[in-house]
C-alpha cells in the first residue's frame, strides 16, 4: 500500500494529479477498491523484497567477518560494509523493481501482469530499460545503509557500555 501511493505520487508530472498522499490513496480506493490498493504489484514486490533482505544481511555479515573491521575500525567498518551490502542487495533485483513500479503506476483498474510489463519494456527500451535510475539508487542505498549500520553499531556500543 505504501509503495503504491509513493510510486503514484513520484510519477506525477508537473501538473500534479494528487495534491497529497491522502488524495492519492482515496483515488486508488475509489477506482480500484481495497483489493487494488493492497494487491497491485504484490507478486513483484515479494519477488524483490525476499531476496533483497537475504542478500543484504548475508553480505553485511560476510564483510564484517573479513579484515575490514580491523582495518577501518568501529566507525568505518559498519559504514563501508553497510554501504556495500545496500548496493549488493539492489543490483540483482532492480529489474524486478522497475517492472513493479510500472505495474503499480499503470492506469486503469486492472493490474497488468509482470510478464506483460517486462516484455513491453524490453521491446520498447531493450535490456537497458530495466536499469534506468540504477546509479542514483545505488548512491542512495550506499549512503542510507552505511549510515543505518553505523548508527546501529554506535547505539549498541553505547547501550552495552
Amino acid at each position: 500500500m505504501k509503495d503504491r501511493v509513493k510510486i503514484m505520487m513520484q510519477a506525477q508530472d508537473k501538473k500534479a494529479r494528487f495534491a497529497n498522499e491522502m488524495e492519492c490513496l482515496k483515488f486508488v480506493i475509489r477506482t480500484e477498491g481495497w483489493i487494488g490498493l493492497f494487491t497491485r504489484g504484490l507478486g513483484p514486490t515479494m519477488a524483490r523484497e525476499l531476496p533483497t533482505n537475504a542478500i543484504y544481511f548475508v553480505v553485511f555479515e560476510s564483510l564484517m567477518q573479513t579484515s575490514i573491521p580491523d582495518d577501518l575500525g568501529p566507525v568505518g567498518a559498519p559504514f563501508l560494509c553497510g554501504a556495500l551490502s545496500g548496493c549488493a542487495c539492489w543490483i540483482p533485483v532492480y529489474p524486478i523493481d522497475v517492472v513493479n513500479t510500472r505495474i503499480q503506476n499503470a492506469p486503469g483498474g486492472k493490474s497488468p501482469s509482470a510478464r506483460h510489463v517486462a516484455s513491453q519494456l524490453y521491446r520498447s527500451e531493450g535490456i537497458c530499460g530495466f536499469f534506468h535510475g540504477l546509479p542514483v539508487l545505488l548512491l542512495r542505498a550506499a549512503i542510507s545503509n552505511g549510515v543505518t549500520f553505523l548508527v546501529h553499531d554506535l547505539l549498541v556500543a553505547v547501550m552495552l557500555s
